[in-house]
């Protein structure tokens, strides 16, 4: 809560918005710029409380207002850090599912061929990085991998990564996207085709993580949880001539869930399901009744995050 805009103040109420620490205190503390008051600290009419020069009074301190810890964002693009912040919390991030492959037709090999599954991708949550306040991020979602639509060789797309970049270009935090299915040398005469599932995504952290501490409003700060995410399945071909196979599962992302089902061999056959968020999409059964059945889209990627100072 913001200091009074008049009238007499004292060391105590500066001490219990801006925390000075141990007594005895000294006026020589309240320059911004040092321990206890930040760079660019400001009060409620926008004017700067002085780093160096005349000597501060306790009247720069009227309407001044502590670093509070940002309300959860998902905003993407361009993204300000505000005066005071020194971390990014990431409260929770997906890398996007990459795409579950279709089943193929029947191939008269004596076989048939189920969709592999796409790879779901990495994960974050409650992990602080270090950024510069003032500074500009770029922060981008990754797209869900599209399907594969081959009859017998073809593949479906990759996953996007969700990334936080820095102002000097450099990507602070990367969440990857899980890999594509695909399938490769089958025939309508045979051979069967070769099925690949989708890798895993993975995390790589290019910034300075923050394994310990307390921000400012009173929260402890942790290592968080940094995971990969999990390949597709890949059940292969199954034998004999109008066999039927499921298609395969989706990999989950680095939380351990949301992959997308493979297609039932029931029936006509179903496609695989799409991927939730961060998941591979399923892929799509092996039948004989007619045509062949898709694999699944894979999951976008999410993120969520808050600015912090860690004092």
């Amino acid at each position: 809560m913001a200091i009074k805009s008049s009238g007499s103040l004292t060391f105590t109420e500066i001490d219990a918005e801006w925390d000075l620490g141990s007594k005895p205190w000294s006026m020589s503390e309240l320059y911004a710029g040092g321990s206890v008051v930040y760079s660019g600290a400001e009060d409620g009419s926008g004017n700067d409380i002085p780093s160096s020069g005349n000597p501060i009074s306790f009247s720069h301190f009227y309407d001044t207002t502590n670093f509070e810890t940002t309300t959860a964002s998902s905003t993407t693009g361009t993204v300000a850090v505000p005066a005071g912040a020194n971390a990014i919390y990431i409260v929770t991030g997906y890398g996007a599912g990459g795409g579950g492959m279709a089943g193929a037709d029947y191939d008269k090999a004596g076989g048939e061929s189920a969709g592999a599954g796409g790879g779901g991708g990495a994960y974050a949550a409650g992990v602080y990085i270090t950024v510069t306040a003032e500074t500009n991020l770029t922060i981008s979602v990754g797209s869900g991998g599209g399907d594969g639509t081959g009859y017998y060789s073809g593949s479906a797309s990759a996953g996007g990564a969700t990334t936080v970049v820095n102002a000097s270009s450099t990507t602070i935090l990367s969440l990857g996207g899980g890999g594509a299915s695909s399938a490769a040398s089958g025939g309508v005469q045979g051979p069967l085709r070769s099925n690949t599932a989708g890798i895993a995504g993975t995390y790589s952290v290019g910034g300075t993580q923050v394994t310990s501490g307390t921000t400012s409003a009173g929260a402890s700060v942790s290592s968080g949880t940094l995971a990969n995410g999990s390949a597709g399945d890949s059940d292969g071909n199954c034998s004999g001539d109008n066999c039927r196979i499921d298609g395969s599962d989706g990999g989950n992302n680095g939380a351990g869930a949301n992959g997308g089902t493979g297609g039932s061999s029931s029936g006509a056959g179903t496609a695989g399901s799409a991927g939730g968020i961060g998941g591979g999409g399923g892929g799509g059964a092996a039948q004989v009744n007619a045509g062949r059945t898709l694999g699944g889209d894979g999951g976008t990627g999410s993120i969520s995050y808050q600015f912090v100072r860690i004092v």
